[in-house]
């Protein structure tokens, strides 16, 4: 996790050195590497001004060649004391000036070099290297590590009157790996679902503003609202117009001051209680065990506004299924549930009977009396209820000749589907027995989907889609505005490579997916943890002849063809890095709720 900085003070013997550095002529010197000069931040007791490395960028100096240049331009993109970028600038022709934008984005990139080449009265410089990662104006930061996009960038230089300036430059801003974990922050933000009752975490990569405290940073952040990656997906309950006019430390406790729009929630305790749950686990992250208080043109605002802690609001918990969770698998055509001490029993209800030959099970939640879903011997969705003398009931038909994918249900009680008809994709959702069409980005509207997974928060899709060139896995958010659903646009996290088969993918929670793939044929199946804000994964794990995988947390339950008389199931074992045999003779399909 990158960290992030308080406000900026100086260390006198920080200031010594820089200036011995620089050999008594300035605050800094302009570094051959294209780094900045760091300098540890004095340590202090203020709760909101965390330690954090300074980077200081110093304007071109007289007489500088091309190679000085840049690398004082790189230097100064990545300088948090510049927020604005006025000493970058001054490293650009006119021209360049005009063109160069430097909010429309940061490439993450690590290269070699630069070859230095003359063209006339100009000169060219090129780095070579991998583009690591980029990141977007809303924070949205992509890992590309796993891609390795190689590329050349180019500075084009000309002479300035005597001095050698960049007249050419690549867009945006272009730091390095190191650049971004001094000059940018990760955190979680948090935004209720559109129903108020939740909370959806949003990871983000946020600039370092020596000018503010990391609380101030964060709540600045909440109020702009959320990005177009979750924009209709989660609701804003934060009312409109409303600005921060200062944060305070108070002993134990922070208190933000807002401007008179934020009065209004007062009288709203619904509200009044979403805002409250968004501000404490989204500044738990910086001052944790703190409370916070909220006021109004410096008057504390009534009710929870005067002590919010983050775990005075665990039903607004993003994680949604928290603690020891039920676990159910199939045998012989019927669903148990997991729990060795009683014989792993068949779950109540026409689930647990041979009243209908079903598959691919989901469950809606951890109720006991928790709806399944399930395919159908016809191929379509059925749901029932893990109630004594409950039946059957279609949901989802689907087109004659058309294939459904495994059911997936969302936190709000919907049954998600994908309809595979030849040269056309469907998505469907039901409450009940009048299932709705979702809309759906047009680059997959052909494509084939093996596989749909809503977020235990209800708030994205992770699928496996094929469109003509293998399977890759993509996700994206669920648009729920004024009641159409539309999944919206969707990012690539498993690319699709020659030989690769994805077998499976689950959720461990909001943000994280699990993938069972096989890299090659016959290269050995593995599981991959990936998150799907940012694309970062972890090293894959065997998984043997695991053919599918479910995921709650840190806790995950897979699916193998071995074991005798049809398959077993296997949990992983964390601690000795080996799967763990739970139910075998035919043991099939392992379920988590949810995911």
């Amino acid at each position: 996790m990158w960290t992030r900085s308080g406000p900026l003070r100086y260390a006198a013997a920080a200031v010594t050195a820089l200036a011995l550095a620089g050999g008594g002529t300035a605050c800094a010197i302009i570094p051959t590497s294209g780094s900045p000069i760091p300098a540890k931040e004095e340590s202090n007791s203020d709760p909101l001004n965390a330690p954090y490395v300074r980077m200081i960028a110093a304007p071109p100096r007289p007489g500088a060649q091309p190679r000085d240049i840049v690398a004082g331009f790189r230097a100064a993109m990545s300088s948090v004391e510049d927020p604005g970028w006025k000493i970058a600038r001054q490293y650009l022709t006119g021209d360049a000036l005009t063109e160069w934008d430097p909010a429309s984005g940061v490439t993450v990139f690590d290269g070699a070099g630069p070859k230095q080449e003359n063209d006339g009265d100009g000169v060219t410089m090129t780095f070579h290297g991998t583009v690591a990662a980029t990141i977007d104006g809303e924070g949205r930061y992509q890992d590309l590590t796993l891609t390795g996009v190689e590329r050349d960038v180019t500075f084009g230089l000309s002479k300035v009157g005597q001095e050698w300036r960049i007249s050419s430059a690549p867009p945006g801003l272009l730091l390095s790996s190191a650049d971004v974990k001094r000059a940018y922050g990760a955190f979680d933000v948090y935004y209720p679902d559109v129903s108020g009752r939740w909370l959806i975490a949003d990871h983000v990569a946020i600039p370092i503003d020596p000018s503010e405290s990391q609380v101030e940073t964060l709540v600045r952040w909440l109020l702009r609202g959320p990005g177009r990656s979750l924009r209709g997906a989660v609701g804003n309950v934060l009312p409109s117009g409303t600005r921060l006019i200062r944060v305070v430390a108070d002993g134990d406790s922070v208190i933000l001051d807002f401007t008179s729009s934020m009065a209004v929630i007062g009288d709203r305790l619904d509200q009044l209680r979403a805002v409250c749950a968004q501000l404490a686990w989204t500044l738990n992250q910086v001052i944790p065990g703190q409370s916070i208080q909220i006021q109004v043109n410096g008057e504390p605002l009534p009710g929870d506004g005067r002590s919010i802690k983050w775990q005075n609001y665990p039903e607004f918990n993003p994680a949604v299924l928290t603690g020891e969770q039920p676990a159910y698998f199939m045998r012989g055509g019927v669903l148990r549930r997991i729990d060795h001490d009683a014989d792993d029993p068949v779950v109540e209800g026409a689930a647990g009977q041979k009243t209908m030959g079903f598959s691919s099970p989901a469950i809606s939640g951890t109720d006991r009396k928790a709806k399944v879903a399930a395919l159908g011997d016809d191929g379509a969705v059925y749901v029932t209820s893990m109630a004594e003398d409950s039946r059957w009931d279609k949901w989802i038909g689907g087109a004659k000749g058309s294939i459904l994918t495994p059911p997936s249900w969302d936190r709000y009680g919907a049954v998600w589907t994908a309809e595979n008809i030849p040269g056309e994709l469907r998505v469907w959702t039901a409450y009940g027995a009048a299932p709705q069409r979702v809309l759906i980005p047009a680059d997959i509207a052909a494509a084939n989907v093996e596989a749909l997974r809503v977020s235990r928060d209800g708030a994205r899709v992770a699928m496996i889609v094929d469109s003509g060139h293998g399977p890759e896995v993509r996700t994206g958010p669920i648009l729920r505005d004024e009641g159409n659903l539309r999944i919206g646009e969707l990012r690539t996290l498993v690319e699709a490579k020659e030989g690769q088969r994805i077998y499976d993918v689950a959720w461990k929670d909001g943000q994280h997916v699990v993938v069972l793939s096989e890299r090659k044929k016959g290269g050995g199946r593995v599981y991959t943890a990936y998150s799907v804000t940012d694309g970062r994964s972890e090293e894959p794990k065997s998984a043997a002849q695991v053919s599918s995988i479910s995921a709650a947390g840190d806790s995950l339950l897979a699916g193998s063809d071995d074991g005798g008389d049809g398959g077993e199931v296997l949990s992983w074992d964390g601690k000795k890095s080996e799967w763990v045999t739970e139910a075998k003779d035919g043991a099939s399909t392992p379920v988590y709720p949810l995911g």
